[in-house]
């Protein structure tokens, strides 16, 4: 009888360790996420939608060493999210976007100085042509060696969901073929170009075996985020100041889930009915949503039910091309960040 008892209170200690232990890892999934920055061009003051300045950048880099971030590469954000494993606070990762030489020249001896990680998305057609204001292979080759990793951008840099599936199918395999055949690698992970994406072409990447690919959407990498279309913040010179860029590597993600519509690439209903819920722990007042429907940006007309399923009304429809909204949440000192991006024909 004894022994029966001792069994029956080992089991129960055994259950209350679970639970205990399962409910520490959904707390730090809930609080926690990896928040990746995308640049493009570095001293580039003709281009500012895509450039920024290097003095800029090293106040970046230095803001998150002094303050302790955990700065890892893609890959290590990438591994933890396939492994479910959770993640440390204040993880942040880099990354740059088409292989200007600037970067190069201008943007990668500032990575390299601080030792800090970073994927080039490389767009292959430009590099290939041996374009003037592009990396070369030769190039690309001696940044791999000094530490450096790349992933797929596609071959044109085009706009592809307005491209037939087969041509983007094309336009990838020869990406990815040129890739292997000029650096020897294989790269599983994608970035959108102008961060354009669609359901259509989440299919063919499945089916091509790359297993994640970037938008240029503002928010945090999660657990619950699609793995086929992941946020950055993107940092330029209208949004690279180091106060918004201190505010977003600060900022916790917002964690919704069932969110409709579930098209990226509106072709028809550009106007639609946005929902979503909200698994953060937060109350229905302290959410709002801002929305770029009609061209310019607005607060969103949102309501929501007693389970946190909150509805988005556009005020107007979103034009042809990039359709945003952002939402943001303050829970106790912490802002809350979700982004989305529609492409819209």
């Amino acid at each position: 009888m004894q022994l029966y008892k001792f069994k029956i209170i080992l089991l129960y200690i055994f259950l209350i360790n679970l639970l205990l232990s399962s409910a520490l890892v959904a707390q730090s999934i809930d609080h926690n996420g990896a928040n990746v920055f995308m640049y493009h061009r570095f001293d580039e003051p003709k281009y500012p939608s895509t450039n920024i300045n290097t003095e800029v950048l090293k106040q970046h880099l230095e803001y998150l060493i002094q303050n302790e971030f955990n700065i890892v590469s893609i890959n290590e954000i990438l591994n933890k999210k396939n492994l479910k494993d959770p993640f440390l606070t204040k993880t942040t990762a880099f990354t740059v976007d088409d292989a200007f030489l600037s970067f190069f020249e201008n943007g990668w001896p500032i990575f390299k100085k601080y030792n800090i990680p970073v994927t080039l998305f490389v767009s292959t057609d430009v590099v290939e042509e041996n374009h003037w204001n592009y990396m070369s292979w030769d190039q690309l080759r001696q940044y791999i060696k000094e530490g450096g990793s790349v992933g797929l951008h596609s071959a044109s840099h085009g706009h592809l969901p307005q491209y037939d599936i087969n041509d983007v199918e094309i336009d990838l395999i020869q990406s990815m073929k040129l890739i292997e055949k000029e650096l020897g690698l294989n790269p599983k992970v994608f970035a959108y170009p102008y961060g354009e994406a669609s359901n259509q072409i989440i299919e063919l990447l499945q089916k091509l075996n790359i297993n994640y690919a970037f938008g240029q959407h503002s928010g945090i990498v999660h657990h619950q985020t699609n793995s086929y279309y992941m946020p950055r913040f993107a940092l330029n010179e209208n949004y690279g100041k180091l106060d918004r860029f201190i505010f977003s590597a600060n900022a916790k993600p917002l964690i919704i889930n069932n969110f409709y519509p579930s098209e990226i690439f509106l072709r028809k209903n550009k106007q639609p009915k946005i929902q979503f819920d909200v698994l953060s722990d937060i109350g229905e007042n302290q959410i709002n949503c801002y929305d770029n429907s009609g061209g310019s940006w607005k607060d969103s007309k949102l309501t929501t039910n007693n389970e946190m399923r909150i509805t988005l009304e556009l005020n107007d429809p979103f034009l042809s091309g990039r359709g945003r909204v952002n939402c943001t949440a303050k829970n106790n000192s912490e802002w809350l960040w979700f982004g989305y991006q529609f492409t819209v024909e």
